[in-house]
């Protein structure tokens, strides 16, 4: 018999109500007894509230107190990922932190650090991960299909509204694609060349990134929040063939020396199988597909990238852990 287990989504301003709507589906399955949401706006609070029909509070310590929550969804602005997630954690609570994990490397690992001595869970929400293409990608590398990796690019591109107090396109945007090459090759990042600007932000909004990985391979990642089209790409080269991934298209293809294979992936919302591995997780009856170890060392990139375009040179990747 499946017992299911309590949830509290702390900020549904903006991705947060996408969490909302997926555990109120789980809850449908089991999965979940209860779900309880938390946003200093009070209106709309209420208004999700009453929507999903879930519990609201204005205050994450109200939420907080209640022994019916196991896991908490942080999906604050980045600034405040820290100091919610630590208080879950301060709590014996399970989290999930919405990437970045953290506005900085440095409260990256004092959270992870935080986490493994409470003894409770910490996730991080690269939703890429969770996207079918990706593993079918990771396992054509893994498998030898396109024979050694020599080259990766990726391209993410979309228009984005001024957000008050939090981050750039580096670690907003580009931060998926990064997380995707360190899973997909299996490999950590040396050294980063990057030039970064800003147009219309505050932050950075345009970015591109030359990494170079410590097996030999180079990935081109570029980013930004200017164009009003929304793409998102990723291919790797080998010597014996290139796989194209498009995440907006839902479409894979391996581009061999003779043909064009374009596989038939029956693809699976994202969200939903990364808030159900983190239920799961929780349960006992699942692995972390991305720990808060992946947080801190797609940041450590992130923040090597920020480095090299301020100073103009290439920068040596550092990671913590």
């Amino acid at each position: 018999m499946i017992v299911g287990i309590g949830i509290a989504v702390v900020g549904v301003g903006g991705w947060g109500k996408n969490h909302v709507r997926v555990f109120r589906d789980l809850k449908g399955e089991g999965l979940i007894d209860n779900i309880v949401i938390v946003d200093i706006d009070e209106a709309r609070g209420k208004k999700v509230a009453r929507m999903y029909g879930v519990d609201y509070y204005k205050s994450i310590d109200d939420a907080l107190k209640r022994d019916d929550v196991e896991g908490v969804v942080i999906s604050t602005p980045t600034v405040l990922h820290y100091a919610h997630a630590l208080k879950a954690i301060e709590h014996g609570k399970h989290v999930l932190v919405e990437k970045p994990m953290t506005a900085t490397l440095d409260e990256a690992v004092r959270l992870y650090d935080e986490a493994k001595s409470s003894g409770v869970i910490l996730m991080v929400g690269f939703i890429m991960r969770y996207h079918v293409l990706t593993d079918y990608m990771k396992n054509l590398v893994e498998n030898g299909t396109i024979g050694k990796t020599l080259t990766a690019t990726s391209k993410r591109t979309s228009w984005w509204p001024q957000r008050y107090g939090d981050v750039g396109v580096i670690k907003d945007l580009a931060i998926h694609d990064i997380d995707i090459l360190h899973y997909v090759l299996k490999d950590k990042v040396s050294q980063v060349y990057a030039q970064a600007k800003k147009l219309k932000h505050d932050y950075d909004d345009y970015s591109i990134i030359l990494l170079h990985f410590d097996n030999g391979a180079f990935a081109v990642v570029e980013a930004n929040w200017l164009t009003p089209y929304k793409t998102r790409t990723i291919n790797i080269t080998g010597d014996n063939g290139i796989v194209h991934v498009d995440y907006v298209l839902d479409r894979i293809q391996i581009l061999k020396e003779n043909e064009i294979i374009i596989p038939n992936v029956k693809v699976v919302e994202p969200l939903l199988l990364e808030d159900m591995n983190f239920v799961r997780t929780i349960m006992g009856a699942e692995e972390p597909k991305v720990k808060g170890l992946d947080g801190i060392r797609a940041l450590a990139v992130c923040e090597a990238a920020l480095k090299s375009s301020e100073k103009g040179g290439i920068v040596e990747v550092e990671y913590p852990l």
